[in-house]
């Protein structure tokens, strides 16, 4: 009888309702949150559908906030604390919203190099998931996000052999977006492989299929890809054309992670170029957006990438100096661990005051998927 009377407390929001509480709710920092549930309407589903959707829209640019709010949803929702009735929600609701709370949380956490947290929310995501009605669609995309942190542990093999079957779940299930999603990551394995001709054919696809499906998103990130590809190739003309496609449309949704990405490529231009110091200009440029970011990983990588370059340069001491900043967060982070041996090696090299050349590039490429 209590359920039922908290239940009908107050009547459901509209959806234009919901949507207007969302934006409260996300204006308002997220710490004042506690108690604070039924004044925000966080107890409300039609609040909770545009909160997440913005949440989703919302990782590119503020990946940290987002983790936080993420944590704090899936807290109030899972514990049911007093002030939040779970009991506000009808049939598999609740078990849905923790699902893609967890979903969105595992995602950043991938971002943000956090591994073994990202593998914790989707656990818990996939979980909660196998709790609702018609969780195939939801099930895929966290397969999505476990073949995602497989890129970033280089194994490749495993991807190239799941992914198929992933592009054909999402093709069967009319989620064409999800899909294009998924291969875009077989074009990052051939990027990461070093099949440059091969990957630049498949982002083109891609690119002209995003716009088929008018998805900006997926469209820039095909060209932030492209900058890269092209710009270890070394082909000026069609990076510089990649990045005018991509800026605008990373610009006009605040897509910072794109755009310190499109940074990064326009350095492997400029380093295909022999142009050492203007890459390691770009290169910065990248690291100070990665820093305001959180991406502390990004940030390690790009100190790896500088440092080959000004050995290249001949500014051996302040190469070692970009090694040993970037150290610490490797530690930290405990990142790389199928680089190990060349972590080792180089820790050695710097022992000895000789910056070892194929230790440290061995081990910046196993950064180079940070960059995707």
């Amino acid at each position: 009888m209590a359920g039922e009377l908290r239940a009908f407390r107050r009547r459901r929001l509209t959806p234009e309702e919901g949507k207007v509480a969302a934006d409260i709710a996300l204006s308002t920092p997220v710490k004042e949150w506690g108690g604070r549930v039924s004044e925000l309407h966080l107890d409300d589903p039609e609040t909770l559908l545009p909160l997440l959707e913005a949440l989703r829209q919302r990782w590119e640019t503020e990946p940290q906030e987002v983790l936080e709010i993420c944590s704090v949803l899936y807290g109030y929702l899972e514990q049911g604390k007093e002030d939040y009735p779970v009991d506000a929600f009808l049939l598999d609701e609740r078990e849905y919203f923790l699902g893609e709370s967890a979903r969105i949380a595992a995602a950043v956490s991938r971002q943000l190099a956090l591994r073994t947290e990202a593998r914790m929310w989707l656990d818990l995501a996939e979980g909660w998931f196998l709790q609702t009605e018609n969780a195939a669609g939801n099930l895929a995309k966290v397969s999505y996000q476990r073949l995602a942190i497989r890129i970033e542990e280089r194994d490749f093999e495993a991807i190239l052999r799941l992914l198929p079957q992933l592009v054909a779940t999402f093709n069967r299930l009319g989620m064409k977006e999800d899909a294009l999603k998924s291969r875009l990551l077989g074009a990052l394995v051939l990027k990461e492989q070093d099949n440059l001709p091969k990957a630049a054919e498949a982002l083109n696809e891609i690119v002209h299929d995003a716009a088929d499906l008018r998805n900006d998103s997926l469209q820039a990130w095909a060209y932030v890809n492209l900058v890269q590809v092209y710009g270890y190739l070394g082909d000026s003309d069609n990076a510089i054309e990649s990045t005018r496609a991509a800026s605008p449309i990373l610009q006009r949704v605040g897509n910072r992670i794109g755009l310190a990405k499109i940074q990064w490529g326009i350095g492997a231009l400029l380093k295909s170029k022999s142009d050492f110091l203007g890459a390691i200009d770009a290169y910065r440029a990248s690291q100070r957006e990665f820093s305001e970011l959180g991406m502390r990983a990004d940030v390690a990588a790009v100190h790896l990438v500088i440092a080959d370059l000004l050995l290249d340069a001949g500014q051996d001491r302040q190469a070692e100096w970009e090694i040993r900043q970037a150290l610490p967060i490797i530690d930290e982070y405990k990142l790389v661990p199928e680089g190990f041996a060349a972590l080792s090696l180089l820790r050695e090299s710097l022992r000895r005051q000789k910056i070892d050349r194929q230790a440290l590039r061995n081990l910046h490429g196993y950064f180079e998927e940070l960059s995707s």
